[in-house]
């Protein structure tokens, strides 16, 4: 699932659910979500797609700017559960940066081998529920987050 939908996700169960039992929640919210069959295409083809890179390069900037809008409106909840939402992926984002920005990781760790294995029904037409979990997801995340 996209970082866009973990974070919109931890976000609204950080305005939802309590702490401390929402910092569990939401760390699990992200392997429920990479469980659902999402957007992805196969790993080898990775590095030469444009349209790949442009969409996990601008869901990064999207879900950015929904952690800085949570933080610039003070919504700490929200903010700190939606990085928790977000933080298995980081993983990922570390080898990136190791790996010369390769986007063909190799699992490093059984915990990585997990994470990938859930993610087994990423395919190009996952790109459509990523954008409906999306389209759930923000309408409420403004109603929280401006409230």
């Amino acid at each position: 699932m996209t970082a866009t939908n973990h974070a919109l996700s931890g976000a609204l169960i950080g305005a939802f659910v309590p702490l401390p039992l929402a910092i569990p929640l939401a760390f699990i919210s992200h392997f429920v979500l990479d469980a659902i069959p999402h957007y992805g295409i196969p790993l080898k083809k990775r590095n030469n797609t444009f349209v790949y890179r442009l969409i996990v390069y601008g869901d990064t900037l999207v879900a950015l700017s929904i952690a800085a809008t949570a933080l610039l409106l003070h919504k700490w909840n929200m903010e700190i559960v939606g990085w928790i939402a977000y933080s298995p992926d980081a993983l990922w984002v570390l080898h990136y940066f190791m790996q010369d920005q390769n986007l063909h990781i190799q699992t490093k760790n059984k915990f990585m081998e997990f994470h990938r294995y859930i993610q087994r029904w990423e395919r190009p037409w996952g790109i459509a529920i990523d954008l409906g979990v999306t389209a759930a997801l923000l309408p409420v995340f403004l109603k929280q987050v401006l409230k």
